[in-house]
């Protein structure tokens, strides 16, 4: 497994030139950037744009390897699900164009007043649309562990269920309620083995979520992908952090 930064939220200020020095300099192979910061990669990008950020990362050893979007498939109202789906097809799009390889989706919680198996539908039923789009790319949709109740795992396996495409898949998000469920982290994993298409981390150094546990079952499930780390908050001394956060996660990973 290899290591790589979202840019939410410590790298939200830095363009792509200060991205891919940071990152190389502390050993972090891959980002996923996130929408509205201030590299600037969005569905309005030109085609030659495009071009420029493909070419930006090709000349590194740094990989860019996901679009965090904020579309989301939850809501009660069809015509904002529609907007999100179109919009979900232009991140594919443009994850095609700049070399990476999946677009971060999430579920944002249960609306109110409508059951709960009618939403985890129709948020499935909206991924398989936005997976017709991106595998003719080459591309993968990512659905986070995301959201009030949303981010139970059974539930984003029920989503997963419901999509039933081979380029819809999870992320891993090392949400603190992965415990909670009857039989924790590891009954939590397994309902979406073999469907981890990406992993997010945050705070290594929190004892409370139990990494070294999960870094385990990725390794024994032969996952060879990377663990992106969402580190919480700006920092005046970015490259100190990052240094310190790439040994904690070498230790922890160790068999």
């Amino acid at each position: 497994m290899h290591l790589g930064l979202v840019t939410y939220n410590l790298a939200k200020d830095w363009d792509l030139d200060t991205l891919i020095a940071n990152c190389e300099a502390t050993g972090f192979k891959a980002v996923e950037l996130r929408t509205t910061h201030a590299h600037g990669v969005e569905p309005e990008l030109d085609a030659a744009g495009r071009a420029r950020v493909r070419e930006c990362f090709s000349r590194t050893s740094v990989r860019l390897l996901s679009l965090g979007s904020v579309c989301e498939f939850h809501s009660a109202d069809p015509d904002v699900v529609r907007r999100h789906v179109a919009t979900c097809g232009d991140f594919a799009r443009l994850a095609h164009d700049v070399g990476a390889r999946g677009v971060k989706v999430r579920p944002n919680g249960f609306p109110e007043g409508v059951p709960q198996e009618q939403t985890l539908a129709q948020i499935g039923r909206a991924l398989r649309e936005c997976g017709d789009v991106a595998a003719p790319l080459g591309v993968e949709i990512w659905l986070e562990v995301h959201g009030r109740g949303t981010s139970e795992p059974s539930h984003i396996r029920t989503i997963l269920d419901h999509a039933d495409h081979p380029a819809v898949k999870a992320c891993w998000n090392s949400n603190p309620t992965d415990r909670d469920e009857s039989g924790g982290i590891v009954d939590n994993y397994f309902r979406l083995d073999g469907r981890i298409g990406n992993v997010h981390i945050n705070e290594l150094y929190r004892t409370e979520y139990p990494y070294r546990d999960l870094f385990c079952l990725l390794r024994q499930s032969g996952y060879e992908g990377y663990c992106l780390a969402e580190l919480g908050h700006p920092s005046s001394d970015p490259l100190t952090v990052m240094r310190y956060y790439h040994a904690l996660f070498q230790e922890l990973q160790r068999p």
